[in-house]
């Protein structure tokens, strides 16, 4: 992000946070940045419902905020960056206030040349219109200085660049190293899979994306659709969001014959075979122990129940060896899925695909349940 957009978004957050009852700190900053740069939509509508509900937010409730949304890292990191961070701007305010001393130093004999061309008095000397202070300075002294300081003065502003160019590759590493935790925060250390929390600000930007088109709009469209189409041919179905809730089956027994070791190895074995059926544009996570959950995208109701179905029976007919022994574990999945409803909550939606798992499960298990 260059500096100019960054210059626009503090513009723009400073409002807001002066709204508040919170303090104007870096925490709050931080989460007033990611609102007007409209690059976190959980952390987006999470502010709006609490502004909704409470009309602004309080200390408590901004560094819960920071820390659920924003932050996602490692005490130690948060440590260590804002330690960094600390330095590099400690070494910006050192060099800019030499500079500044020097500018005030260099800004007074400017100050006395000035005076003495603007009297014409430059062949007697530089001295107070008073003549009581210490005896004159010859103008070419003066001037000399002057140059003098001239050049100090570069050599100050070329070294507080040269400060200022480092600062600001020591902050984009830092922003890196940012980057990279709070990615490591959303990923799964087992599977390498994202982790619930990735997968609960997936499942919320995408009911937070923009509408479909209005009621009107989409039975206009549809008239034009059913006139365009044969005589006798079926509707065509809708596409929407799918969410794919998969659990092991029996994951529990497969640890206590096999040890904790074999069930970590089942665990990775079924990640990496998920990922190979992932769609383009969708989102897979390790949601909870031996449950997976899939968000995708743009699909009709015949196309969501294959692909649960292909998920089902890939898992089903693989088979894990384990370690130096002969013998192969079978490992079946049961999937439940829904369809996003217009205007559902989150918890809802996930409710739905979960009673679907379970229905699944209590069905005799290695199927696939459609809560539509």
């Amino acid at each position: 992000m260059s500096i100019e957009r960054s210059t626009e978004l503090l513009r723009q957050a400073l409002p807001w946070m002066s709204r508040q009852q919170a303090g104007l700190h870096p925490v709050s900053y931080a989460i007033w940045f990611d609102y007007v740069a409209q690059t976190n939509p959980p952390l987006r509508a999470a502010i709006d419902e609490h502004l909704a509900r409470e009309g602004a937010l309080d200390e408590f409730a901004t560094h819960a905020l920071f820390a659920r949304h924003v932050a996602d890292v490692t005490p130690e990191a948060a440590r260590r960056v804002v330690d960094q961070m600390q330095r590099v701007l400690g070494g910006i305010g050192d060099a800019a206030g030499a500079a500044g001393a020097h500018a005030a130093r260099y800004s007074a004999s400017l100050a006395q040349l000035a005076g003495a061309l603007v009297r014409g008095d430059t062949a007697r000397g530089i001295d107070d219109a008073a003549h009581n202070g210490p005896p004159p300075r010859k103008l070419a002294d003066v001037v000399a200085e002057v140059i003098a300081d001239t050049g100090t003065m570069r050599s100050q502003i070329g070294g507080l660049q040269q400060r200022l160019a480092d600062s600001r590759r020591e902050i984009d590493r830092l922003r890196e190293e940012v980057r990279r935790a709070r990615e490591d925060s959303l990923r799964d250390s087992l599977t390498g899979l994202s982790n619930r929390r990735a997968f609960d600000q997936a499942v919320a930007a995408c009911l937070a994306a923009p509408a479909a088109p209005a009621a009107g709009a989409r039975d206009a469209r549809a008239a034009i659709d059913a006139a365009k189409a044969p005589a006798g041919a079926a509707p065509p179905e809708t596409r929407g969001t799918w969410l794919l809730m998969a659990d092991i089956d029996r994951f529990q027994r497969i640890n206590e014959a096999y040890g904790r070791e074999f069930g970590d190895q089942v665990l990775k074995a079924v990640a990496d075979a998920l990922l190979g059926l992932v769609p383009a544009g969708a989102t897979l996570a390790r949601v909870d122990g031996e449950a997976f959950g899939l968000l995708v995208p743009g699909l009709d109701a015949a196309a969501a129940l294959l692909l649960a179905d292909r998920v089902r029976a890939q898992i089903g007919g693989a088979r894990i060896r384990r370690p130096e022994q002969g013998d192969a574990e079978r490992v079946t999945l049961s999937v439940g899925l829904a369809r996003a409803r217009e205007g559902e909550p989150a918890p809802a939606w996930l409710a739905r695909a979960g009673a679907a798992l379970r229905q699944a499960k209590d069905n005799g298990r290695d199927r696939v349940v459609s809560a539509g």
